[in-house]
């Protein structure tokens, strides 16, 4: 580290200034010096990623992803006996946010929540999601989901795609939804009115977004931005999804921890 002192002349106003360096590198250097620090410090992010927190003491990182009013299909199996079939029902779904935690390049965990409205900043209000496998606390049941990719982000990717594309069933008691007649009540819904599910009354969860966050990241809240995510584009009246298939486990593949 150097320092230097000058004086520092504007208009009428003399300063006597020290001026500390840090670090120094030729003009050459400069460029790769600032490829590399990019490269170091933003990987390619998960699709609608709205947040990325990374905790530089412990190598965890937090992404929090955002998937607008979609109508999707999933399977659910609500019997227990193997021998019997799995149903379909296509879903009405409102805001749904993924909350994945990372050390390093493994994926730790997964959680997910309902919301009305599109996330306007951290200290957005969460509510349960019904979803199953899906716990009150919102965590999801990984089980033993195998997923790859060359980045963080393109495994986060794969296991949000995984898990849309899951047999669902009842390892979990998931959370209730606000209206009886279960599943197939919920895709009746769906069929009169996509987006149905924008207009129905989930109960809060215990948490804001700010708080799940710090608690995955191992930070404390205060130690968290207090920025708003970039806005994103008006999402259309109603978005169909074609819910992917699983992906195929391949060379480099990580390991996502059960939960």
């Amino acid at each position: 580290m150097q320092s230097r002192t000058f004086l520092r002349i504007e208009g009428d106003l003399v300063s006597l200034v020290t001026e500390v360096i840090d670090r120094e590198v030729s003009l050459p250097d400069l460029l790769t010096e600032l490829t590399t620090a990019t490269v170091a410090t933003t990987p390619r992010l998960p699709t609608g990623c709205r947040y990325w927190i990374r905790s530089g003491t412990t190598d965890r990182s937090v992404f929090v992803v955002e998937q607008p009013p979609s109508r999707r299909t999933i399977e659910y199996h609500a019997n227990r006996r193997r021998e019997s079939e799995p149903t379909q029902y296509r879903l009405a779904l409102p805001y749904v946010v993924f909350v994945v935690s990372t050390i390093g390049d493994q994926i730790e965990g997964l959680s997910t929540y309902f919301r009305t409205q599109p996330i306007a900043s951290l200290d957005a209000t969460l509510l349960c999601s019904t979803l199953p496998n899906t716990s009150d606390d919102g965590v999801v049941c990984l089980g033993s989901v195998r997923v790859s990719g060359r980045s963080v982000g393109e495994r986060v990717d794969a296991l949000i795609g995984a898990f849309w594309a899951s047999r669902f069933n009842q390892d979990l008691r998931r959370h209730p939804l606000p209206f009886s007649g279960g599943f197939r009540a919920w895709a009746s819904r769906s069929r009169r009115d996509p987006l149905a599910a924008l207009s129905l009354s989930y109960d809060p969860y215990w948490r804001t977004l700010r708080q799940v966050v710090a608690q995955l990241a191992g930070l404390a809240i205060t130690d968290l931005p207090a920025g708003t995510p970039v806005p994103e584009d008006e999402p259309e009246a109603e978005t169909e999804v074609l819910t992917p298939e699983p992906p195929e486990a391949a060379e480099g593949e990580t390991d996502a921890l059960a939960s």
